[in-house]
């Protein structure tokens, strides 16, 4: 596989985790500590950012082992490996 759709499955594994994790009923319950207050809270729009939130932490806590082996010399394919299977391994442990 390329490096381009590995960088693909790592989005969209990061993405599909946003909407399954058990982290998302758990910012989704803080949404008062992140939510504008100039914005009506609308269910539908907490849910959505409490999504974003973590998969965006989701897919920055899969790159930390990525950049690590680039930065010891590892190729550019092996680097986007690990982090698409940093993001799956992600995806993994929000189903168990």
């Amino acid at each position: 596989m390329t490096p381009q759709t590995l960088f693909l499955f790592a989005i969209s594994a990061s993405l599909l985790t946003g909407m399954t994790s058990p982290a998302t009923g758990l910012v989704f319950g803080l949404w008062p500590l992140w939510y504008p207050q100039v914005v009506t809270p609308v269910h539908e729009l907490v849910y959505y950012g409490a999504s974003l939130i973590v998969a965006t932490a989701t897919l920055l806590s899969a790159a930390i082992p990525a950049a690590i082996a680039e930065r010891l010399g590892a190729s550019e394919r092996a680097t986007m490996g690990l982090w698409a299977g940093g993001a799956a391994l992600w995806l993994l442990l929000g189903w168990v």
